[in-house]
């Protein structure tokens, strides 16, 4: 559930960061944003890869155990989470792409990963689409998910804000 969280914050992330990229705001993002766009979105990459790792593992051994109860339930709860890790996977490898066929690099916190593929105008203007809409489609996915899970994340908030409470009673 911590890596659940971690990449929460990270996409959170990567949806403000994309915000001052697209409309070039003024102060530091001129040139801060894109890098920490790129590197937070490499980085949530790599996070995927290793949570879709984990998960299948546990998947496999909580399904060697028992055959799930397919019902509507279970086959809405799958189509969801699917739908997340494809726009998830989809989202950044598109911006990769998208910067690969500028004939760009990419940046993961200074590190400059080159470019793949050759400069390709056509494949731009598909990849900068795709980047685009696999975003706010994502986007769109996870305020489902949020909607789904909304007695779950009003405890969890509720229970953060008594921790909060507790903390400034005891720093008072």
């Amino acid at each position: 559930m911590g890596l659940h969280w971690i990449m929460a914050a990270f996409i959170f992330s990567l949806y403000i960061t994309g915000i001052f990229v697209v409309h070039r705001l003024p102060l530091l993002s001129a040139w801060l944003m894109p890098y920490l766009h790129q590197s937070l979105g490499m980085l949530s990459l790599l996070l995927l890869i290793a949570r879709i790792v984990l998960l299948l593992r546990l998947v496999g051994q909580k399904y060697l155990k028992r055959s799930p109860q397919v019902n509507v339930n279970w086959l809405q709860t799958t189509m969801l989470h699917s739908s997340l890790y494809f726009f998830m996977l989809v989202a950044p490898v598109s911006g990769f792409l998208l910067r690969n066929f500028v004939g760009l690099n990419t940046t993961l916190f200074g590190i400059h990963v080159p470019p793949v593929f050759a400069f390709n105008a056509y494949w731009t203007a598909i990849a900068r689409s795709s980047h685009f809409w696999s975003s706010y489609i994502f986007l769109a996915f996870i305020v489902l998910h949020i909607l789904a899970h909304w007695k779950t994340v009003r405890r969890s908030m509720s229970k953060g804000f008594f921790l909060a409470k507790i903390l400034a009673k005891a720093d008072g």
